[in-house]
C-alpha cells in the first residue's frame, strides 16, 4: 500500500483526496491519499520525517520547500515553485495540468493573444504554460502594477519574441477573485463573446466571471479541469506511468462535483 497526501496551510478546503482515492479506486490501485496540515515552522521537520511515497504542495510551501529538495526539475526551476514531490525531487504539475485542461475543452493556444489577470504564483505557472503552448503575446492585468511588470519582464527573460497586446483572445483568471465564500464577486475587466475565458478557480465550478462569460456567448473553461489534470499529472510522476490516459475524467467530474455541493 502506497501512502501520499497533500501538504498545506490551511488545507482542510482541499478536494484533493477526492480526486485521487476516486482515481485509486478506478484503476484498482492500492494506496491511500491524505491532506496534512503544515504549518510553516513546521515544514523543515516534515520534510525531515515524512514516509510517503510522494505528495502535492500548496500554499504556503510552494516556493518554502525548495530548499530541502535534492534536485528541482526544469519547468519548476524556471517557474520557481514545485507542487508535486517524489523523492525529493520537485515537480511543477500546475503548468501541465492548465495545457491539458486546455486540450481537454479543444482550445488552441498555437499562436494566441493572451491576457493574465494576476500576477502571483499561479499566474507564473500559466504564464509558462502559455509559452510553452506557442502563444503570440502576453500582457499582464494586476492591481499592482510593479508585480505585472515583474512578472512581464521575467516571461521577456527566457521568451523575448513574446510580445505584449492589448487585443487578446484568451483571458485566464491567476486571482482569487470569485473564489468560494466570494462567490458574487468578478475580475474587472470588460469581456464579449469572442473571448475564451480559462479560470483557475474550481470552488465555485462556474464563477460569476464564467457565467457572465456563458451569459455573453464566449466559450469557457473551468478551473475543475485544470485541478484534475495537474493531479493526474502528479500521479503519473509518482507512479512512473501514464496513469492520466486510464482514467475516467467524466466520472472524476461527477464525483468531484458532488464533493462540492455536500460543503
Amino acid at each position: 500500500m502506497k501512502h501520499f497526501a497533500v501538504i498545506g496551510d490551511p488545507i482542510s478546503q482541499s478536494l484533493s483526496p477526492v480526486l485521487h482515492n476516486e482515481v485509486y479506486y478506478q484503476l484498482g490501485i492500492k494506496a491511500s491519499f491524505e491532506k496534512i496540515r503544515v504549518q510553516p515552522h513546521a515544514l523543515s521537520e516534515f520534510m525531515a520525517t515524512h514516509q510517503l511515497d510522494g505528495f502535492n504542495v500548496t500554499i504556503p510551501h510552494k516556493q518554502t520547500v525548495l530548499p530541502f529538495l535534492d534536485k528541482i526539475d526544469e519547468a519548476a526551476k524556471m517557474i520557481g515553485a514545485v507542487n508535486c514531490i517524489f523523492g525529493n525531487i520537485g515537480y511543477n504539475t500546475d503548468w501541465i495540468g492548465f495545457k491539458k485542461a486546455l486540450q481537454l475543452n479543444h482550445v488552441d493556444l498555437n499562436g494566441k493573444a493572451c491576457l493574465i489577470l494576476g500576477a502571483g504564483g499561479a499566474a507564473r505557472a500559466i504564464a509558462y504554460s502559455l509559452i510553452q503552448s506557442g502563444v503570440s503575446s502576453i500582457s499582464v492585468n494586476n492591481r499592482t502594477q510593479s508585480k505585472a511588470d515583474e512578472l512581464l519582464d521575467w516571461i521577456q527573460s527566457f521568451s523575448p519574441n513574446i510580445i505584449k497586446t492589448k487585443s487578446p483572445e484568451i483571458i485566464a483568471n491567476c486571482t482569487p477573485v470569485g473564489m468560494w465564500p466570494d462567490i458574487d464577486s468578478s475580475p474587472n475587466y470588460n469581456i464579449n463573446k469572442n473571448h475564451i475565458l480559462i479560470d483557475t478557480i474550481y470552488n465555485p465550478i462556474e464563477t460569476k466571471w464564467l457565467k457572465i462569460g456563458n451569459e455573453l456567448g464566449a466559450k469557457t473553461v473551468s478551473g475543475l479541469d485544470m485541478f484534475i489534470a495537474q493531479g493526474l499529472a502528479s500521479m503519473d510522476v509518482w507512479f512512473e506511468e501514464a496513469i492520466s490516459e486510464k482514467v475516467n475524467i467524466d466520472l472524476c467530474k461527477s464525483v468531484l462535483r458532488q464533493a462540492l455541493d455536500s460543503v
